[in-house]
């Protein structure tokens, strides 16, 4: 099935589940645009040529199976990049050559992975199982979640964290599985059905919640350190109210950013869970962050940079309507974000012109860009290529 085709079915869906929900007009208006063969469909963005100012070649590039679904984004660790798909592979891979070092068929097609720490490799499969490995690809341990699962599980300090569709956050020991705690809150009626995996650092777990909540969980306990608002759900109807924050909350100099949809971004202090700076925006995917910039896609596609001293809009792009970016991803002076069509761009964070651009495959990509130390991406296509594009 061609990527177009693909999102015409996730937008009908969409559109579908609104209407039986009594939508409103707007964002029905709003969703039938996106479609690329409706009548009143707007064609995704054509490619613009731009002048080379970033050295990026493709490293290596390794056949994992397909991921038409799921939630999977490759990770490192130490020396090893390991990558699964809905297939049901798991591999691990040699981040200087992209040699396979092993693979296995996990007994079941997956849903979402891959989380690592210390010797453990973990993935989640389609009957919710979150399924270890060692660093040797022998099978450890496997547990069931109790949850349906839609994001990809984290590892870190030997955890896994897993989050369920009802968005709990649930600890497992990475040696042998055993539940360490449970996290789960209240809802509104309505949400995202989003990837929303949780941030670690410092020994504190980042997560975003409906309702424009983000919390900060004791790692070791899982009990509540600081919960902090970064939207507050507005309007008549359950739909406008949704204002779930996506994509994954991130710790960056003792500041907590994050994006909602239909909501806003900003960052809050990591101490207080004080708003720092917070701006009207509407975010369908999550953000990304740096020491300058926070940069995220609205729905349309279009990338906005925002001043990280006080939100201020820096720039606007519309080089990606509808071609359905990824979640953008921060590589020294360059901003990399992958679209609908294979293409990986590379923007210059300051200005917002395209500086380079490499293609991997020719289909969408299952995340964003991941970075690989300070001079490479890895990313994860929906066609089964894992990718390390080296950045100069």
């Amino acid at each position: 099935m061609s990527e177009p085709m693909k999102h015409v079915i996730k937008i009908s869906s969409l559109v579908a589940v609104l209407a039986l929900l009594g939508g409103c007009a707007a964002i029905s208006s709003t969703m039938s645009s996106l479609n690329p063969f409706g009548s009143s469909a707007v064609k995704p963005a054509e490619l613009q040529p731009f002048t080379s100012q970033l050295k990026v070649a493709n490293a290596w590039s390794v056949d994992v199976g397909d991921s038409e679904q799921g939630s999977f984004t490759p990770v490192l660790l130490d020396s090893t990049v390991y990558a699964a798909s809905e297939e049901g592979q798991l591999v691990a891979i040699d981040r200087a050559t992209g040699k396979t070092k092993w693979k296995v068929k996990v007994g079941a097609k997956l849903k979402a992975g891959v989380a690592a720490t210390l010797d453990t490799i973990a993935v989640i499969d389609v009957n919710n199982n979150l399924v270890a490995f060692d660093a040797n690809g022998k099978q450890k341990w496997q547990t069931g979640v109790g949850a349906d699962v839609s994001s990809v599980p984290v590892g870190a300090a030997g955890t896994i964290l897993v989050r369920g569709i009802d968005f709990s956050v649930i600890a497992y020991s990475a040696s042998n599985g055993a539940q360490r705690w449970k996290y789960t809150r209240q809802l509104p009626p309505l949400t995202l059905r989003v990837n929303t995996p949780v941030d670690v650092n410092n020994a504190r777990v980042y997560a975003g919640f409906p309702g424009g909540r983000l919390v900060a969980l004791d790692l070791s306990a899982g009990t509540v350190v600081w919960e902090g608002t970064l939207a507050t759900p507005s309007g008549t109807t359950e739909i406008e109210r949704i204002t779930d924050v996506t994509g994954t909350p991130i710790y960056n100099f003792r500041e907590v950013c994050a994006a909602a949809f239909q909501g806003k971004v900003g960052c809050l202090d990591s101490v207080s869970a004080r708003p720092i700076w917070t701006t009207d925006f509407s975010a369908p995917s999550g953000a990304s962050v740096d020491d300058r910039y926070m940069i995220a896609p609205n729905e349309l596609g279009d990338l906005f940079a925002f001043s990280r001293s006080g939100g201020k809009q820096v720039w606007k792009i519309e080089n990606f309507q509808r071609r359905q970016p990824t979640t953008p991803t921060v590589i020294g002076r360059a901003v990399a974000v992958g679209d609908y069509e294979g293409y990986v761009h590379f923007i210059d964070r300051d200005t917002g012109k395209t500086i380079a651009r490499t293609k991997v495959g020719s289909t969408s990509f299952a995340s964003q860009p991941v970075p690989a130390d300070t001079d490479a991406l890895i990313v994860q296509s929906r066609g089964g290529s894992v990718a390390l594009i080296s950045v100069q």
